[in-house]
């Protein structure tokens, strides 16, 4: 069976998450309605399982189909079964033995907030409302991230690996007018990592938490800087970096 590789963009809004749930609906689900309607079983396997609510721009996915399809023309038939907030950005055919999730070597997520006086309904789905943040402070928060570190203190009910340590390369935040972006590169996320570190940012931001407190945070101590999170529809999945990248369509 020919196995290819996607590149899948969503709104997570209207979602359970990636994975697939019973009574749920979810981006893994859709996708296997739409390749049913294509006459194919497969079951497409994701590279980040993505939670309730948040957005990818570049999930990485790969499935094992019955026929022997054209990349371009996978992806074109796919997009004309998926609903309106699913999209295949590009399609690959790769080796027998590439694995979408075990090929990771690095992952981006960006984080959305609206720090404008007054909210934008516009993107309410799409960021987090917070208005007052101190840019030094929230800069300061930021520099102290990047490392390799255990992050046990940070970890969430649901979190499913024994290991806790990983290696976050790059935390920083831009700003672009009333919008926050910051951008965390990984190796790998623990469950909820992503929105645990952005909350605990955002409360130094805005002066809730001491650096201190969250300096002892990032060093293993369990304390509250490390059990803030980040509502879900702020975080967006940006780019996974593969070591055998596929030669997208």
């Amino acid at each position: 069976m020919p196995r290819y590789a996607l590149l899948i963009a969503y709104h997570g809004g209207g979602f359970a998450g990636w994975w697939r749930q019973p009574g749920q609906r979810t981006v893994a689900g859709e996708l296997d309605a739409a390749l049913r309607r294509l006459g194919e079983q497969g079951r497409p396997v994701g590279a980040s399982r993505t939670d309730a609510g948040v957005h990818a721009h570049g999930q990485l996915a790969h499935l094992d189909l019955a026929r022997d399809w054209e990349p371009a023309r996978l992806r074109q038939a796919l997009n004309r079964q998926l609903p309106p907030d699913i999209a295949v950005r590009a399609a690959a055919r790769v080796a027998d033995d590439w694995h979408a999730v075990h090929g990771v070597r690095r992952k981006t997520y960006r984080y959305v907030i609206d720090g404008g006086a007054e909210r934008d309904p516009f993107h309410a789905d799409r960021a987090w409302w917070v208005p007052g943040l101190q840019p030094a402070l929230l800069q300061a928060a930021a520099a102290l991230v990047p490392g390799r570190r255990d992050w046990r203190a940070f970890v969430r009910r649901g979190e499913r690996r024994a290991a806790s340590v990983c290696t976050v390369y790059r935390c920083c935040w831009r700003q672009r007018g009333r919008w926050w972006i910051a951008s965390l590169c990984a190796d790998a996320f623990l469950y909820r990592l992503a929105r645990a570190l952005v909350g605990g940012m955002v409360q130094v931001g805005r002066g809730a938490i001491a650096l201190d407190e969250w300096r002892a945070a990032l060093a293993g101590a369990r304390v509250g800087a490390a059990r803030q999170q980040a509502p879900a529809q702020g975080l967006h999945l940006w780019r996974i970096v593969h070591r055998d990248p596929p030669a997208w369509s």
